[in-house]
């Protein structure tokens, strides 16, 4: 595997830890950055760069997942029916 291609394991391992916290994520983060690694939120900012920064200087090796977190309007436009039952 290419070294700049991330490990279809690892993202699939990020893509059920933020199915699992991604609700409180939102409340907690709303319109910041995170970067997990590991299962474990490592850093938080405004900006990708940031916390990628941040991560790394907190001894994270490899690559952190960093994502921005969706303010709760834009997760209710996104999924409706979770923030606005009846719809």
């Amino acid at each position: 595997m290419d070294n700049d291609m991330i490990d279809p394991a690892e993202l699939e391992a990020y893509n059920r830890w933020l199915e699992k916290h991604l609700d409180e994520v939102c409340r907690k983060y709303p319109g910041r950055f995170i970067a997990v690694y590991r299962d474990e939120i490592v850093a938080v900012g405004d900006s990708y760069q940031e916390v990628y920064q941040t991560a790394r200087a907190r001894g994270v090796p490899d690559f952190p997942f960093v994502m921005a977190v969706p303010q709760p309007e834009e997760m209710a436009a996104a999924l409706p029916s979770v923030f606005y039952p009846g719809s």
